[in-house]
């Protein structure tokens, strides 16, 4: 009887529903039921994050807004190169992983630049709909366009293999996003529909279960009979149904005779609820809460009525439409079968339709047909399944893991207290089930994925000490067969065409597999064998993990929870020479390694050479300088690559950065040539603007023109101090006689003066080789990529040093006096009496 009252507990939630082609006077406005909202979320090059929305049965429509950064003209998207296109995933039930594949991309923007928002969400496919980063984006979707239930909305700021690629600095700019989600319902639960215009009338329902033994069967009814009203007599006439109707699977009586003893359900309903008007339509739904063996809806009352035909439309999780639904059938022919349905809501909607207008007659209906139907859902007892429910069937317990790395690590053993709850793996052959009418037998195995877990992989390996004969099928929400499955492997074949399943390392006798981001709930694995079985002896493992194979130990596994809260996720940070989403993507090979760490480490030697000439002029703070930055550089890649690090890698990218910075401006503020007072001043102002950009944002692209910007802005400072003392005899008479108009022509002189000081300064040809050579590292800083770096910075190490060492060349300095040689004694000279100046 537990059985029994399982299954009436599962059995259905009935309702009737109201169309019309226009609004009715039932119509009410919508309400919100929840909202979400976040001011910004910023995401890094290749960083990507996810947000979980639910939206429950009564939902009526979500409102998503997007608000960006990022503002790029729809047709230049196409140009954006992989890495720099920001997207906007939505996908039901797992968190989505986007197809990196140049076709999947060209068609997401081109039904984003058609519709401009997501695809066609009404075919519910496997793969994510995405839309690239817009200023703003407002997306609207009513519960006829998308399923309630869980939801992920998933954030990438840059796609490839490459996302997950070590520490080396990702060129490209952080993008940040801001959220605004409202879930809008009807506010009562008799009204349904994306404007609530359709009412829904709850049915009362009773019971009664019976079993067959036997054949293992429980079978339950819900039987709905009214009698029929029609206002004038009815022939005896049959039609075909409308040519360009879907038709599902419309079987006769006799496909049926599984149903031989009945668990009867009937509802209570007025008697007119069940006419229809031809072009009216009625809904209804019922909710399967357990795997069943089919179910069945049938018409009765209806044989007289030879000009009409039933026709009835079914669609899982939402309402059916005559172009959108799962199945189809006439009903008033035959009963609509459907085997092994998913466990969730089924939408039913039954449409009076005139066979005359198919053969072009003219024959009249009458103004309201009435009916009664009655639809049975089949289920085995404990411990059976299949559509004979002659094969086994075992729930698998979840069984956590002992300090997991990830909050919901753990596997699975059959409950009947066959396996030992310590063993992750049982013997899988004591588990088989036996036919002795067919070649192959079935055994199911069922287990449960807890909610909040949807970002873990679920993990089935299958090992044996022969040939390994056995098929795999996986299924969410229901019961898998050869014809309905998501999931396949066997040794020879498997569905490993979709991006969330991998079957990898397998062999004659082994069998690894694993599903990625399962979605919560029910999942039923089904194993195809022979019958013969018992000279092999098969270990089998389920387990629930947290990445793919560890990462294939070219990473370390990490977990995170959405920004939502609810649900945790796991992903690779992968090593040097790895990425992808496992870490299975090889990017560097070991010799392409040795060969990059070599010159991201050994390409700063060039910091000799300004080292070297600063020693020479005794510039000692610029000597230690240009010492530190090469040396921290080389510190700092050294411990990138994983070569060593003598501190940790914070530390040494901030020191490298820092100091680099410090060189660049350093060289700006040597060639001022101010007296050591003033440069330690300028030094003390620069170290701390220095340190501030290393420290809160040292990757980012904009701190070079910053850099630049201080070191010219410090020179022209120097200058200014450096000038001002040179001309103060000159400059101090102008200033006292600004009045007198005679003195005004001394602004020529001044000029020309000037222009002769900044020519006699520099060695001009060495000052144009340093531009030369600092423009050739501002492309190779532009040109640095994930893939390139290591040759495109090496080329900013050498380039940048070697700028700093020619404009160093460039100074024409009094050794001496430590100052440039200019024309101010000869202007003092000038003044002397020429007497004096003879004799000199």
């Amino acid at each position: 009887m537990a059985a029994a009252a399982r299954w009436a507990a599962a059995l259905l939630t009935l309702g009737v529903a109201c169309l019309a082609a226009g609004p009715r006077p039932c119509a009410a406005q919508p309400v919100v039921l929840s909202s979400y909202g976040q001011s910004s979320l910023s995401l890094k090059p290749y960083d990507w994050t996810y947000l979980r929305v639910d939206l429950p049965a009564s939902f009526s429509s979500v409102t998503m807004d997007f608000a960006t950064d990022r503002d790029i003209p729809r047709e230049h998207l196409r140009d954006l190169p992989r890495s720099d296109l920001a997207i906007i995933c939505l996908m039901i039930a797992n968190p989505p992983i986007p197809d990196i594949s140049g076709y999947y991309l060209d068609n997401l923007l081109s039904d984003f630049l058609a519709v401009g928002s997501f695809g066609n969400m009404n075919n519910q496919s496997n793969l994510a709909q995405c839309i690239p980063f817009q200023k703003n984006t407002t997306i609207v979707l009513t519960n006829d366009q998308i399923l309630p239930g869980v939801w992920y909305i998933g954030y990438f700021n840059g796609l490839g293999s490459a996302r997950t690629q070590s520490k080396m600095i990702s060129r490209g700019r952080a993008r940040s996003v801001s959220t605004s989600i409202t879930v809008e319902g009807c506010p009562s639960s008799a009204l349904w529909g994306p404007y609530c215009n359709q009412t829904i009338e709850m049915i009362g329902c009773s019971q009664l279960s019976r079993y067959n033994n036997s054949r293992n069967l429980l079978v339950q009814t819900i039987d709905t009979k009214r009698r029929l009203n029609t206002r004038e007599n009815n022939r005896h006439t049959s039609f075909p149904l409308r040519s360009n109707l879907p038709i599902g699977h419309a079987l006769d009586s006799n496909s049926t005779s599984l149903l031989g003893v009945e668990n009867l359900i009937t509802c209570s309903i007025s008697n007119d609820s069940l006419c229809l008007r031809q072009g009216d339509m009625k809904f209804y739904f019922l909710d399967i809460d357990n795997l069943a063996v089919q179910f069945r809806i049938a018409a009765a009352n209806f044989g007289l009525v030879q000009r009409a035909s039933l026709v009835c439309y079914l669609r899982y999780n939402a309402f059916p439409q005559r172009v959108l639904h799962d199945y189809s059938g006439d009903i008033s022919s035959g009963p609509l079968v459907i085997k092994l349905p998913n466990i969730g809501r089924w939408y039913i909607a039954i449409e009076i339709l005139n066979k005359t207008e198919i053969n072009n007659t003219t024959s009249p209906m009458p103004d309201t047909t009435c009916f009664s139907f009655d639809w049975q859902v089949t289920g085995c007892l404990d411990g059976k399944a299949g559509i004979n429910c002659s094969w086994e069937a075992y729930v698998l317990q979840r069984v956590p893991k002992r300090n997991p790395s990830v909050p919901f690590e753990s596997y699975y053993v059959p409950s009947d207290g066959r396996a030992m709850l310590e063993d992750s793996h049982f013997l899988l052959e004591q588990f088989l089930s036996n036919s002795s009418y067919e070649q192959f037998a079935w055994t199911y195995f069922l287990l449960d994925v807890p909610q909040g877990s949807a970002g873990a992989l679920i993990h089935v390996q299958l090992k044996s000490d022969k040939e390994l004969n056995y098929e795999l099928y996986s299924r969410y929400g229901g019961l898998p067969s050869n014809d309905s499955w998501d999931y396949f492997a066997s040794r020879t074949s498997s569905s490993n065409g979709s991006i969330f399943f991998s079957l990898q390392n397998s062999t004659n006798s082994d069998m690894d597999l694993s599903i990625f981001y399962a979605k919560e709930g029910t999942w039923c694995f089904g194993i195809k064998h022979p019958n013969n079985t018992s000279n092999s002896q098969t270990y089998i493992s389920v387990s629930l993990q947290g990445c793919h194979r560890n990462c294939n130990q070219k990473g370390v596994c990490h977990s995170s929870v959405d920004e939502s809260g609810l649900t945790f996720y796991s992903f690779c940070t992968c090593d040097r020479d790895h990425g992808g989403f496992d870490c299975s993507d090889e990017l560097v090979s070991p010799n392409g390694h040795i060969r990059q760490s070599v010159f991201l480490i050994a390409s700063n030697a060039a910091a000799i050479l300004p080292a070297f000439w600063a020693l020479r002029q005794k510039a000692f703070a610029e000597w230690i300088l240009y010492t530190s930055s090469g040396i921290s550089s080389a510190l700092y890649h050294s411990c990138d690559v994983g070569t060593w690090c003598i501190l940790s890698f914070h530390v040494l990218q901030f020191l490298d950065f820092w100091l680099s910075f410090m060189a660049v401006i350093g060289t700006f503020i040597y060639m001022a040539t101010i007296k050591e007072a003033s440069k330690r001043a300028m030094h003390t102002a620069v170290f701390i603007l220095t340190a501030i950009l290393a420290a809160t944002g040292a990757t980012r692209s904009a701190n070079i023109g910053i850099v630049v910007a201080i070191g010219s802005l410090g020179l022209l400072i120097g200058w200014i101090l450096e000038f001002s003392t040179a001309q103060r005899f000159t400059c101090c008479s102008w200033r006292i006689n600004l009045s007198v108009p005679q003195r005004w022509p001394n602004l020529v002189p001044l000029f020309w003066n000037t222009l002769e000081m900044l020519n006699k300064r520099f060695h001009w040809l060495h000052l144009l080789v340093g531009f030369i050579t600092l423009s050739f590292a501002a492309v190779s800083w532009k040109l640095e990529s994930n893939s390139s770096y290591w040759i495109w910075h090496s080329m900013w190490h050498i380039t940048i040093y070697t700028s700093s060492f020619f404009f160093l060349c460039s100074m024409r300095v009094n050794m001496m006096v430590h100052s440039p040689e200019t024309n101010y004694e000869l202007t003092r000279q000038d003044s002397l009496p020429r007497t004096e100046s003879r004799e000199t």
